[in-house]
């Protein structure tokens, strides 16, 4: 049998055919609203590297030939998923890197548009405009700790 939890949309109660999130399970039914603020929780956590990384286990899980076929599954612009897809074509340093130095300096400013520029360099200059874009993440990271964020 296929879990299953209520949200509300809209005063509709609709029935959703899967696993409620854990830190969810204590509220009966879900609002709209608090399951908008959670998944927005849930993408401030992820970098786009993982973010790519889940698109595409979600294309192969569900047997998936096209990128539309998966945004449209995922309610999500074809154009974004496309773009996160082509980070896997980053070198491996930088995915290791990254994947290992979940640091928040590295989270906010490695962002999808950042880590693209990377992509139209061949490995040896994308590693080394890497290495630069580490030295001002961990300054930018210096002055928000400076002023208090």
């Amino acid at each position: 049998m296929t879990p299953y939890y209520t949200r509300f949309l809209n005063r509709r109660k609709e029935l959703v055919l899967c696993e409620k999130p854990e830190v969810l399970r204590h509220l009966g039914s879900l609002h709209k609203k608090v399951l908008k603020q959670y998944r927005t929780l849930l993408k401030r956590e992820r970098t786009p590297i993982e973010e790519a990384e889940y698109y595409a286990r979600q294309m192969d899980s569900r047997g998936l030939k096209s990128i539309a076929a998966l945004a449209r599954m995922l309610n999500l612009p074809a154009k974004r998923v496309e773009r996160h897809l082509h980070l896997l074509n980053l070198p491996d340093p930088i995915r290791k890197f990254l994947a290992e130095h979940h640091r928040p300096e590295y989270v906010r400013y490695f962002s999808a548009r950042k880590l693209r520029q990377l992509l139209r360099l061949d490995h040896r200059s994308a590693w080394r405009r890497f290495q630069s874009m580490m030295r001002e993440a961990e300054q930018e990271a210096g002055i928000w700790r400076n002023n208090g964020h």
